[in-house]
């Protein structure tokens, strides 16, 4: 009866380690819920528009003096070079994302439209 019991668990021995680890990543991996999230950093993207400068540009502005007062915008498509899109998006840590989109017109290098209905001070 020693004999074969001394068997059995010499012949179980080499099997308790890979059981023991698969038990411990099956049991860890059930319970994810209640460890920490990792610490995310705020992603900011973009040309950031105060509501001072978007004030102080007006129709009838040339192009040196908005980029001036604007800074270079985000998006000048070279097909489309009469239009300046400022983009500005804000995805933080914890929260709702952000975006703001702010589109000038030009025509002959001058100012002619200010589409600011998807504007949002940062």
């Amino acid at each position: 009866m020693i004999l074969r019991t001394t068997l059995i668990r010499h012949a179980f021995a080499k099997f308790k380690q890979p059981l023991f680890a698969a038990y411990c990543v099956l049991s860890l991996s059930a319970c994810t819920s209640w460890l920490p999230e990792p610490h995310r950093l705020d992603l900011q993207q973009g040309n950031t528009v105060k509501l001072e400068q978007l004030e102080s540009i007006s129709i009838g502005m040339t192009k040196s003096e908005v980029r001036k007062i604007m800074g270079t915008p985000m998006l000048a498509d070279p097909f489309h070079d009469q239009r300046w899109d400022y983009i500005y998006r804000f995805i933080p840590n914890k929260g709702f994302e952000r975006k703001s989109l702010l589109t000038l017109y030009f025509e002959d290098d001058v100012l002619v439209k200010i589409d600011d209905s998807q504007y949002v001070e940062p």
